[in-house]
C-alpha cells in the first residue's frame, strides 16, 4: 500500500502546487490498488477470469473474401448467410473498347482435374468445425453455392473464391436448375440491370415439419464433417434504384428438384418476419425504410 502521509510530506518540501498534484497521484494509485485487492464476485466474472467462456470459431466473426462476405455456422458447417453487392459495371461488360475475359470454372481447377472448380477447405475455421469436399463423397447430395461464382464472371479472384467450402451447402439434386437457379438470374438479368444496385442477402434454413401432434426438425447429415442439410434456402434483396430508392424482395425456396414447369417466382415471395423467425437474424436493425415496393410486391410479402 502506499503512504499517503509521506507522499504529502515530501511533496510539501517542493510547494503547494505540486503537493496538490501528487496528492491526486497518490490517491489515484491507492483506488487502482484497492479495486484489485477487491475483486468482483459475481460468477460471470470469475468464470471469465479464471477460465474464459466457450467461444464458436467463427459464427460471430463476418469472412471477408473478395466480393462477398460470410457468416459461418461452426455447428451445421454451412453459412449461416452470405452478404452479396451486385452492380450492372462488374457484371455486364458491354463496352466493345475495353473487353474483358469472362472467367469460366476451368480457370479455378486444381493440378489433378483442369476442367473442374477444386473445392479449398477455409483454414480461416478450426479443424474441428470445418467442412470438406469429402463429406460430399457417396451422397445423394450436390455442393451449391450460395454466393454464385456467375455474379463474378470478370474477376477470377471472385469467382474462384467462390468455391471455398464456407460458400458451400447441400444441395437436392435439382435445385440448382429449379427455382432457385430462376431466381439467380431474375436477379442477375432484371434487378442488377435495370437499378443502381442491388444488395443481396442468402442461407439456409432448417423448417419444422409435423410428426403426429408435434413438431420436429429432421434433416440429414453428410460426412464426418457432419454437415447439415437445409430444408430450405432464402435470398433477402434490397434493391437499390436509380433515383435512391430501396426496395425490398424477400424469398423462401425449398431444398427440393424443380418439377421441370415454368417457375412463377411470386410463388416463393415470403415475408421479411417469417425468415427472421426461421433464421433467428434481424436483418435491418437499424434500417426499416423501404419504398415503392408496395405496389409491385408488397401485398405477399407484407401479409402475415
Amino acid at each position: 500500500m502506499f503512504n499517503i502521509a509521506k507522499a504529502l510530506t515530501t511533496a510539501g518540501a517542493v510547494g503547494v502546487g505540486s503537493v496538490f498534484l501528487k496528492n491526486q497521484e497518490c490517491l489515484k494509485n491507492v483506488m487502482t490498488l484497492h479495486a484489485y485487492d477487491k475483486e468482483s464476485s459475481y460468477v460471470g466474472d470469475i468464470v471469465k477470469r479464471k477460465v474464459g467462456f466457450p467461444q464458436p470459431t467463427a459464427c460471430c466473426k463476418p469472412l471477408r473474401f473478395k466480393e462477398f462476405v460470410i457468416s459461418y455456422d461452426s455447428r451445421n458447417r454451412i453459412p449461416n448467410w452470405v452478404y452479396e453487392h451486385l452492380n450492372a459495371a462488374n457484371l455486364f461488360n458491354e463496352d466493345p473498347c475495353t473487353p474483358h475475359k469472362r472467367i469460366n470454372r476451368s480457370d479455378c481447377a486444381s493440378k489433378e482435374d483442369k476442367d473442374r472448380p477444386k473445392f479449398t477447405p477455409d483454414c480461416r475455421i478450426h479443424g474441428y468445425h470445418r467442412a470438406d469436399a469429402k463429406d460430399y463423397c457417396d451422397t445423394e447430395y450436390e455442393m451449391g453455392l450460395m454466393a454464385n461464382p456467375e455474379n463474378y464472371p470478370y474477376c477470377q479472384e471472385a469467382y474462384c473464391e467462390s468455391f471455398t467450402m464456407t460458400n458451400v451447402v447441400p444441395h437436392v439434386p435439382g435445385f440448382s436448375c429449379g427455382p432457385w437457379y430462376d431466381l439467380e438470374n431474375y436477379v442477375r438479368d432484371k434487378l442488377v440491370k435495370n437499378n443502381k444496385s442491388v444488395y443481396i442477402c442468402s442461407g439456409p434454413l432448417f423448417l419444422p415439419v409435423e410428426d403426429g401432434d408435434k413438431l420436429v426438425k429432421c434433416f440429414d447429415v453428410l460426412g464426418d464433417g457432419e454437415v447439415s442439410v437445409p430444408t430450405h434456402f432464402f435470398k433477402v434483396i434490397v434493391v437499390e434504384t436509380e433515383d435512391g430508392r430501396l426496395e425490398l424482395e424477400t424469398y423462401m425456396v425449398p431444398n427440393a428438384a424443380g418439377d421441370g414447369n415454368d417457375t412463377n417466382l411470386d410463388e416463393w415471395l415470403t415475408p421479411l418476419c417469417q425468415i427472421e423467425h426461421h433464421s433467428g437474424l434481424i436483418f435491418f436493425p437499424d434500417k426499416k425504410c423501404f419504398s415503392s415496393n408496395n405496389k409491385r410486391r408488397g401485398a405477399k410479402l407484407h401479409a402475415l
